[in-house]
């Protein structure tokens, strides 16, 4: 597992991870300070998704740190999540 390099936020925020798979790639995409909502309304637009295409949504809590894996997950204040 590799990671990129880490985000670090002024204050713990909330943060709405979104994965998709869409062979062969897969969109990670991160969202902060955001409602689950919105950040899914932002990344349809984004991609033009399809009704019937489905992508994973992950929230987390009082991030102030966070890093994306390659698998699609986060590294979140220094700790797997």
């Amino acid at each position: 597992m590799q990671n990129q390099t880490a985000a670090y936020l002024p204050s713990p925020s909330p943060v709405t991870l979104i994965v998709y798979q869409k062979e062969p790639y897969q969109y990670v995409a991160v969202f902060v300070n955001q409602t689950r909502q919105q950040a899914e309304e932002t990344f349809k637009k984004k991609y033009d998704l399809q009704p019937e295409e489905v992508y994973e949504v992950k929230e987390y809590k009082d991030v102030e740190s966070y890093s994306v894996t390659e698998d699609g997950n986060l590294l979140v204040n220094g700790s797997y999540k």
